[in-house]
């Protein structure tokens, strides 16, 4: 709202009032309107604020949509491939299942062993034997099973921040005790093990669509959500040989031109590996046919914005597909 304010302010000094003004008409209402725990009240006055705020934008405020030149674009074939988990995601994932915490979830709504009457997160169940609210362990085991299914080495990354980090460490200590193997090849030869497809069902996927597109000589828009998985992704691509480019939030503005302009000039760089977020700010991989979104975000809103940085050349549909992925169209976009 701020920035509504800032920008229109600018484009017609004085048409919304003074800053002050602004944010006690229309900001703070819309915006108490909006919360979760918003009263009738407060909802009702959110809609008459901004009710009253697109009226006195309409006659300077003009949005279009991509509905006026459909008719120009090339048809875009939505694909959404279910891939099943290997053998060894399915192990690990059912040992973060049956792991304390993940009991302690699952039970929490059940009434409580003192006989209170009371539900176990609300009585004598509140915290784990770390002193971590259930509602603290909803979320991180979330996060925890995204990974698993998303690629199994994303467990032994470092996270984000200590307490995620502590609780990683504390579940691949039980989970990866039941793996030795794997951590120790994680150890010895971290390439080979973050490149193989047997250890994401979704690496194997990918891997027959690759493999198909570089036959059809398709440019291909690979998006994951994770920086850390688009780390495991760019290994893959080394270890097959894929002349790629990547593209994150930590990649310089002049070296986000230049890659986008080799990606779409160059027919031998035929992979872009972009960060979901980093695809919203002014992209225009006009070379691409193909856009892969490996892991959706929680928010469709971004994976959205991210497929909308590409513009599509028409191709036909193969005749054949890879064996296995009849249920796929890999000239169309793919998400898993």
């Amino acid at each position: 709202m701020k920035e509504l304010w800032c920008v229109m302010d600018w484009a017609v000094p004085g048409l919304l009032g003074s800053r002050i003004h602004f944010k006690k008409q229309f900001s703070d209402p819309v915006e108490h309107g909006q919360r979760h725990t918003a009263t009738k009240r407060e909802l009702a006055t959110g809609r008459k604020a901004m009710q009253r705020l697109a009226k006195m934008m309409s006659g300077w405020f003009l949005r279009r949509t991509k509905t006026l030149i459909k008719d120009q674009l090339p048809k875009k074939e939505d694909r959404m491939v279910y891939c099943s988990l290997t053998d060894f995601q399915k192990a690990v994932y059912q040992t973060v299942l049956e792991t304390k915490d993940v009991t302690l979830i699952l039970q929490s709504s059940e009434p409580c062993s003192c006989s209170s009457g009371r539900k176990r997160r609300n009585c004598c169940y509140k915290t784990n034997s770390h002193g971590e609210t259930v509602k603290t362990l909803y979320f991180s085991y979330l996060a925890v099973l995204q990974k698993v299914a998303n690629h199994v080495a994303l467990l032994q990354s470092a996270s984000t921040s200590k307490q995620q980090e502590t609780l990683i460490k504390r579940i691949c200590d039980q989970v990866f005790s039941k793996f030795p193997d794997f951590v120790q090849k994680s150890k010895d030869a971290s390439f080979e093990t973050l490149s193989d497809p047997k250890y994401s069902g979704k690496m194997k996927v990918l891997q027959q669509l690759l493999n198909h597109c570089r036959k059809n000589k398709d440019k291909i828009l690979l998006f994951s959500f994770s920086t850390k998985l688009l780390d495991v992704l760019q290994q893959y691509c080394m270890a097959a040989g894929f002349d790629y480019r990547r593209l994150d939030g930590s990649t310089k503005s002049e070296e986000r031109i230049k890659i986008v302009k080799e990606f779409n000039s160059t027919q031998d760089v035929n992979i872009c590996l972009v960060s979901t977020m980093a695809g919203g700010v002014g992209l225009n991989f006009v070379g691409a046919n193909v856009v892969v979104l490996f892991d959706p975000t929680w928010n469709p809103a971004n994976d959205l914005q991210a497929i909308d940085s590409t513009t599509r050349r028409k191709q036909p549909i193969p005749s054949s597909l890879p064996p296995g992925l009849e249920r796929a169209v890999w000239n169309s976009f793919a998400t898993f």
